[in-house]
């Protein structure tokens, strides 16, 4: 298992009981795939470096998991399939 580092940002006009349900919504998605949340950190509204479809701010999150490599596949799809969120990264943390 290896750890990984999440970074996703979530459109800004959301209600804050939807953006928790998406973080929700995540956590859950990877222990379903056999993976263990360590940490959420939640960043707030911050303004973009750059205009990504007509938005100039989102709310940011940084999450950290172990899990296998297979994972990163599913949560690329949960990400697609998700409107809420507007751009994600997952980078592979060195041991």
């Amino acid at each position: 298992m290896a750890n990984y580092e999440l970074m996703f940002i979530v459109r800004p006009n959301m209600e804050a009981e939807a953006v928790e349900a998406v973080v929700a919504d995540l956590q859950a998605a990877i222990q379903k795939l056999g993976g263990e949340v360590s940490k959420v950190d939640g960043w707030g509204k911050r303004k973009l470096a750059y205009e990504i479809n007509k938005v100039h701010e989102g709310h940011y999150f940084v999450l950290y998991f172990t899990g296998s490599h297979e994972i990163i596949s599913e949560l690329e799809h949960f990400f697609r399939v998700k409107d809420e969120v507007i751009r994600f990264l997952v980078v592979r943390e060195d041991e």
